[in-house]
């Protein structure tokens, strides 16, 4: 046999066995449920790993799939594991950016509104999430008040980052421009949504775990291909986590890769 034929079989037979592990290694993970699917996939172009979780809006029944949010009953905070076992979720994902008014002590930063009560109220630079009571997502600018987001039928709202996507299109550059980091490749969490409502989640790797991590150019980018219609960022980094059914399938990243950091809220679907 030709030496060239051989060597071409060799390697298709490795990516063929490669295939094959990493579809088993998912299906053992049990990556899918009735109203959600979760698929892992590389992005070449920034060298990263990402997770992309859909949630269907609506289940075989025809009721909404509500997505929503708590904080940790822990002043510290919790791992997005701990509070997704404690809370029997089938999925969660880490939410705001945080802020520690006393030492020991975590809290989420900005707008905070669960299940329709104002938990907080500090103005800050950031894009308000607001969930309105059918799932649809919308970002509040900066300074809005939890009145008026209440007011406008948003029943849980969260500060984190801002909107990459409104409208089907990306936001204008001077919005991106609000948080440095963005031109940075990162960890990266994304909440985002399709016309139909259906919800999706981006966790991509970096610093070395699962790749080299997004940008925000990346993130836009990739969830342009998707058609959604909205995008917004949530915390990242070393907070970057998403669990399905009491499993963390992102990458810790914290003190070389051995420590999932604790948080202040959460968002989740029972």
């Amino acid at each position: 046999m030709p030496k060239y034929k051989y060597i071409t079989i060799c390697v298709t037979l490795l990516l063929l066995t490669f295939g094959f592990q990493e579809s088993k290694s998912q299906t053992q993970l049990g990556l899918t449920g009735d109203n959600f699917s979760v698929e892992k996939l590389f992005d070449r172009e920034s060298a990263t790993h990402y997770y992309l979780t859909k949630i269907n809006h609506k289940d075989k029944n025809g009721n909404i799939i509500k997505l929503q949010h708590a904080h940790s009953d822990k002043e510290n905070g919790e791992t997005v594991r701990e509070f997704a076992q404690r809370m029997h979720c089938a999925l969660a994902f880490n939410a705001s950016t945080q802020r520690t008014p006393e030492p020991g002590i975590r809290k989420p930063q900005g707008v905070q509104i669960v299940n329709g009560k104002i938990v907080q109220d500090i103005s800050t630079t950031a894009y308000i999430l607001g969930i309105k009571s059918n799932n649809e997502l919308v970002a509040y600018q900066p300074g809005t008040k939890a009145k008026s987001i209440l007011k406008d039928g948003a029943v849980n709202a969260l500060t984190a980052f801002g909107p990459l996507i409104e409208n089907n299109q990306p936001v204008a550059e001077s919005i991106l421009k609000i948080r440095g980091n963005y031109s940075v490749k990162h960890p990266r969490q994304v909440i985002a949504q399709l016309d139909n409502l259906d919800i999706l989640f981006l966790s991509c790797g970096g610093r070395g775990f699962d790749g080299e991590g997004m940008t925000a150019e990346d993130l836009i980018r990739i969830l342009q291909g998707l058609k959604v219609k909205f995008a917004y960022m949530l915390d990242g980094g070393g907070s970057t986590s998403t669990v399905v059914k009491g499993e963390l399938i992102t990458k810790k990243i914290d003190k070389n890769g051995t420590v999932e950091r604790l948080r202040p809220n959460f968002l989740y679907i029972k």
